[in-house]
């Protein structure tokens, strides 16, 4: 086919790599049109060499503060230089992270220079985060076309990514709520539409839900301290979680000696026990109680001083994208139970598992790069999850359907551990189904309530370790998922043992070994 330009240059600006493999690809690639496409630096371009006749290409990453890549920084200052410029066209295909406040910003800051300078836009700039790939496959298509002398097509495209925060979170819809389990601690499946969002997330990735205030508790609180200006002024703080500055400022302003000793390094474990069922009400009866004779040891505005805002829950989230790009699925155990004489619920997941369909919920998605799944999967892989730690696997099985289905080689291996297994063998029919389609190998579960001795995910793996020592040779992956206080160690033990037993490895060996598969990012781990 023939097009209209001469020239096309393909150029990035690139700090960590990504963009500059990216550009490199880009040249590589067979279009419509025979057309050769140069590659260059940014910064070894002159903006003033470029003629009406040319198309340039720029692939781009933001660099710390919305700054220039090193590669980039003196292009950028030329062309903001320039009073005019030939009217060539342009594309900007912008890098970014939305975790960051000034997501994409250098891509804008170029796009909107070219555009000053009297440079043309032929498509319109894109805004991709860490999920690029689907809009670098929509990008080069549409680029095809333009090669080919479709000039308007550019024009139409829409692929900007919306930087969703804590503070712009996406306005969402539950979709539905399904219940897993039938056990004592109910488990719930939420799904969440976000459409019409423009987010994108991968298998393994996180959603942030920003929870509404818990309303009984802030009256408790007014009542408290018999005033109800502490239903506003508490409003959008931590009443949770609470953290050791706030211990500390409620040990001081008691007196409170146990609570001064539960504060000290050498307590951690005592302190943690004690947090564990309360939230900031049972706190303060506790130290006013022990050290001050009345509720008045201090002030609602000091206390609130003192109390952090309000955090959003993190979620694994439970399906991938490829799958259910228009939905986000999450697992989730509802928290709720009688301390102290009064009843305590979680503070997402209650309201979550307590929701109607139709209902709103603020959120946003951050990638959590760590724990995913990598595109091209080169081995099997190990998945190790306790409870509601099932939850990224359900997304990476999706993932791992449509990219290996019907493998008869299949490798993959699912650990699962729950509590009973007539009760709570959560995803049971959809296990199965992915083990006849031959995208799991093996579900290889361990309930700890169903023999008088408990049993957990480490016990399995241990009597499984000849298999899981052959699947580490073999450049398997192993993700762990689930409470960082019962598997962290627990899974580095079991490992441990495997390495010793069927890898005959002494135990500063295996130790070593160990330290090697997480610096080689072999064992990848999502905790809470």
């Amino acid at each position: 086919m023939t097009t209209s330009f001469k020239r096309v240059i393909v150029s990035y600006g690139s700090q960590s790599g990504n963009s500059q493999r990216l550009a490199q690809s880009l040249t590589e690639t067979a279009f419509s049109t025979t057309l050769h496409l140069e590659l260059v630096a940014l910064n070894h371009l002159d903006p003033h060499t470029i003629d009406d006749d040319d198309l340039l290409l720029v692939i781009t990453s933001t660099f710390g503060d919305g700054e220039p890549p090193a590669n980039a920084d003196d292009f950028i200052e030329q062309l903001q230089r320039s009073q005019t410029l030939s009217h060539f066209k342009y594309a900007v295909f912008g890098l970014g992270d939305v975790a960051y406040p000034h997501f994409c910003q250098f891509a804008k800051t170029l796009d909107a220079a070219l555009q000053q300078s009297g440079a043309i836009r032929a498509i319109n700039r894109v805004d991709a985060d860490t999920h690029y790939q689907q809009f670098f496959k929509q990008w080069l298509t549409t680029l095809d076309a333009l090669l080919a002398g479709d000039m308007q097509i550019g024009l139409n495209l829409a692929l900007q990514v919306t930087p969703y925060s804590e503070q712009q979170p996406h306005l969402a819809s539950i979709c539905s709520i399904e219940k897993l389990n039938t056990g004592d601690s109910p488990v719930y499946q939420v799904d969440i539409d976000i459409s019409d969002s423009g987010m994108h997330y991968r298998a393994g990735d996180l959603l942030y839900v920003l929870v509404d205030d818990d309303q009984v508790l802030l009256r408790q609180l007014a009542d408290w301290f018999a005033d109800d200006r502490a239903i506003n002024v508490f409003a959008n703080k931590e009443l949770r979680s609470l953290n050791k500055a706030l211990l500390r400022t409620l040990a001081k302003k008691s007196a409170c000696a146990s609570l001064k000793n539960k504060l000290k390094l050498s307590n951690k474990a005592m302190l943690a026990e004690y947090l564990y069922p309360r939230d900031l009400l049972d706190v303060l009866n506790d130290v006013s109680a022990e050290g001050a004779a009345d509720n008045h040891f201090i002030s609602i505005d000091e206390l609130a001083d003192a109390l952090s805002s309000r955090s959003p829950r993190a979620y694994s989230i439970a399906s991938c994208a490829k799958m259910y790009p228009e939905k986000v699925s999450l697992c989730i155990r509802e928290v709720a139970y009688e301390f102290a004489n009064r009843q305590h619920f979680g503070s997402a997941s209650y309201q979550l598992s307590n929701a109607v369909a139709g209902q709103k919920i603020k959120v946003y998605t951050r990638s959590n790069p760590e724990f995913q799944l990598p595109e091209l999967l080169q081995a099997g892989v190990i998945m190790i999850g306790a409870g509601t730690g099932v939850a990224p696997y359900i997304g990476f099985l999706q993932q791992l359907s449509q990219q290996q289905p019907h493998a008869e080689n299949c490798s993959n291996l699912l650990f699962f551990g729950e509590r009973y297994q007539q009760y709570d063998y959560l995803y049971q029919s959809q296990l199965q189904q992915w083990q006849k389609q031959k995208v799991l190998a093996d579900v290889i579960t361990t309930f700890s309530r169903d023999q008088p001795e408990k049993r957990y995910v480490q016990h399995a793996l241990l009597e499984h370790g000849a298999q899981v020592w052959q699947l580490l040779q073999g450049g398997a992956l192993l993700y762990v998922c689930g409470s960082r206080q019962n598997l962290a160690k627990a899974i580095d033990q079991a490992l441990l043992q495997i390495a010793q037993v069927y890898g005959q490895l002494s135990l500063q060996q295996a130790l070593d070994y160990l330290q090697n598969l997480y610096q080689n990012a072999v064992i990848r781990r999502d905790l809470y």
